[in-house]
C-alpha cells in the first residue's frame, strides 16, 4: 500500500506541475491572441477596399499590366510552374492547426495536377534545416532551393513547421522564413511578396498561391487558399458598388504603384490571419490540456483515497485480529 500510495502521489505532483505550465502557456497565448485578433480585424477593411478599388481599375479597358489576370495570355510561356506560399507556425502545441494547413497545401498541389512524392504523410517533429532566415533579416537574393523533387511547383515557407514538413516531404523550398511570433508589420510581408512578384515577372511561375489559416473566431480557424498572382482582385463577400473615380496624374501610374502595394498587403493579411489563428488554437489547446489535467488529478486523488482507505481498513482488521488472538491466549 505504501509503495502504491507514493507512486500515486508522485503522479499527482507531476500532473500538477504540467498543469501549471499549460496554464501559464494558456495565459500567454490569450494575451497574444487578443493583440493578433485586433491586428487581423483592423486590417480587413483596408484589404476589402483595396481589392474593390483594384477590381474597378482592372475593369477599365485602357489599363494593361503584366500582373493582372486578363493579361496572362500576352505574357511569354511560364512553364506551367506554380509557387505556393505556405504559412504555418514556428512552434507546436496548437492542436491540428499546422497539420490542417499543410494538408490544404498538399490538396492544392493535387488539384493543380502537379506531381508530388508518393509518401504524403505529414510529420511535424524534428529539427529544421539551418538555411531558414528570419523575416526581418531576409535578403531577396538568398533563395534556398534544394533541388529535390517538385518539378511542377516551388514553395516559400513561413514558419518552422511548414519548412520541416516540406523538407520531410522532399518538396522544393526556394525560401524559408521564421521568427513571425511577434507583432507583424507590412515590412514582414514585403520580402515574401518581392520574391513572388519578381519570379512571376521573370516568367518562372504561371500562378502564385498563399495557403494560410483564416481566423474566423476564437473557437474556429479554417485553412484557406487565395491566388496572389495573376492578381485579379480578391473580392469580398460583401460586394458593393464602387463609384467611378478620376485618377491624377493617370490611372496607369496609380495602378503601377498601388498594385504592388496591394499584393504585399494580401500577403500581410494572410500573415496576421495566420498569427491570430495560431494563438487562438494554442490557447484552446492549453485550455483543453488544463481541463484534462484537472480531470486526471481528480481521478488520481480518488484512486489515492481509495487505496489509503483500503490500507487503513486492512490495518484496523489486523489490529482487531491481533487483539482477539491475544484475548484467546489469556484463556
Amino acid at each position: 500500500m505504501a509503495n502504491s500510495s507514493r507512486e500515486i502521489r508522485r503522479r499527482i505532483k507531476s500532473v500538477k506541475n504540467i498543469a501549471q505550465i499549460t496554464k501559464a502557456m494558456e495565459l500567454v497565448a490569450a494575451a497574444k491572441m487578443r493583440r493578433a485578433q485586433q491586428q487581423a480585424t483592423a486590417s480587413r477593411s483596408y484589404a476589402v477596399l483595396s481589392s474593390e478599388l483594384l477590381k474597378n481599375l482592372a475593369a477599365k479597358g485602357d489599363l494593361r499590366h503584366p500582373l493582372i489576370n486578363r493579361l496572362v495570355e500576352d505574357a511569354p510561356p511560364q512553364g506551367g510552374k506554380t509557387l505556393i506560399i505556405l504559412i504555418t507556425s514556428d512552434r507546436g502545441l496548437a492542436g491540428a492547426l499546422n497539420t490542417n494547413v499543410i494538408n490544404k497545401a498538399l490538396g492544392l498541389i493535387k488539384l493543380e495536377n502537379k506531381p508530388i512524392p508518393a509518401e504524403n504523410s505529414v510529420k511535424l517533429s524534428g529539427d529544421l534545416t539551418k538555411a531558414s532566415a528570419k523575416i526581418s533579416d531576409y535578403s531577396p537574393n538568398s533563395h534556398l532551393g534544394d533541388g529535390r523533387g517538385g518539378d511542377g511547383f516551388d514553395l516559400i515557407t513561413v514558419g518552422k513547421k511548414g519548412a520541416d514538413a516540406a523538407r520531410r516531404q522532399k518538396l522544393n523550398v526556394i525560401a524559408a522564413f521564421t521568427g513571425k511570433d511577434r507583432n507583424l508589420s507590412i515590412l514582414d510581408a514585403k520580402p515574401i511578396a518581392e520574391i513572388a512578384i519578381n519570379d512571376y515577372l521573370a516568367h518562372k511561375y504561371e500562378k502564385v498561391f498563399v495557403v494560410y489559416t483564416d481566423f474566423i473566431s476564437t473557437l474556429r480557424q479554417s485553412p484557406n487558399v487565395i491566388q496572389v498572382l495573376p492578381f485579379a482582385g480578391h473580392v469580398s463577400r460583401n460586394t458593393y458598388h464602387v463609384p467611378e473615380i478620376l485618377f491624377e496624374p493617370s490611372s496607369d501610374e496609380v495602378l503601377e504603384k498601388f498594385l504592388y502595394r496591394a499584393i504585399e498587403f494580401t500577403v500581410y493579411q494572410a500573415l496576421v490571419e495566420a498569427a491570430a489563428s495560431e494563438h487562438s488554437a494554442r490557447m484552446m489547446a492549453m485550455r483543453n490540456a488544463n481541463t484534462a489535467a484537472a480531470d486526471l488529478i481528480d481521478d488520481l486523488t480518488l484512486t489515492y483515497n481509495q487505496a489509503r482507505q483500503a490500507g487503513i481498513t486492512r490495518e484496523l482488521s489486523e489490529i482487531s485480529a491481533a487483539k482477539l488472538a491475544m484475548e484467546d491466549n489469556r484463556y
